[in-house]
């Protein structure tokens, strides 16, 4: 399965599957914080998660999490989200050098999808591919995608 996620001039992201909306996402930042707000083609708010970055360290933290969300999400970091109390889906860079930042989800050591992103297009793109025998990790990886991604600039 192959989904597409656009990003517009206000740095929002949009996911699509076969040019139909499934979820979205609207950002609020200053230089140290962003929350990115999580709807889904409803416009109906599922997650709400606070970045915050000092010099030392940045960290995430969820804010809200309705409870149409059917995993519970625990905590999101800049390479894993950890759900249903012990269980993790981690990231590993494609290529030693990720020029890109092409990357794919683990689940236990397997990989369940891979992204590729196009930064140098005018409205930056993302491509998420994933089997069908992984599609019960596909929102929690979305939830991440946009978690992390939203609000940057590859201008």
């Amino acid at each position: 399965m192959e989904i597409e996620i656009l990003q517009d001039k206000k740095r929002s992201l949009y996911v699509y599957k076969n040019n139909k909306l499934l979820f979205y996402s609207k950002v609020k930042s200053n230089w140290t914080n962003r929350i990115t707000e999580i709807y889904n083609h409803d416009d109906v708010l599922l997650l709400e998660v606070k970045y915050k970055m000092t010099l030392i360290k940045s960290y995430y933290k969820i804010l809200f999490q309705n409870e149409l969300v059917k995993e519970d999400i625990v905590e999101i970091t800049d390479t894993r989200i950890i759900f249903d109390s012990n269980k993790r889906l981690y990231t590993k860079q494609d290529y030693f050098i990720a020029i890109y930042g092409n990357y794919s989800y683990y689940f236990e050591e397997k990989r369940v999808s891979q992204l590729k992103q196009k930064n140098w297009l005018s409205n930056p793109k993302i491509f998420l591919s994933i089997n069908d025998e992984n599609l019960e990790f596909l929102n929690l990886v979305i939830f991440h995608i946009l978690a992390i991604e939203a609000g940057y600039s590859y201008d």
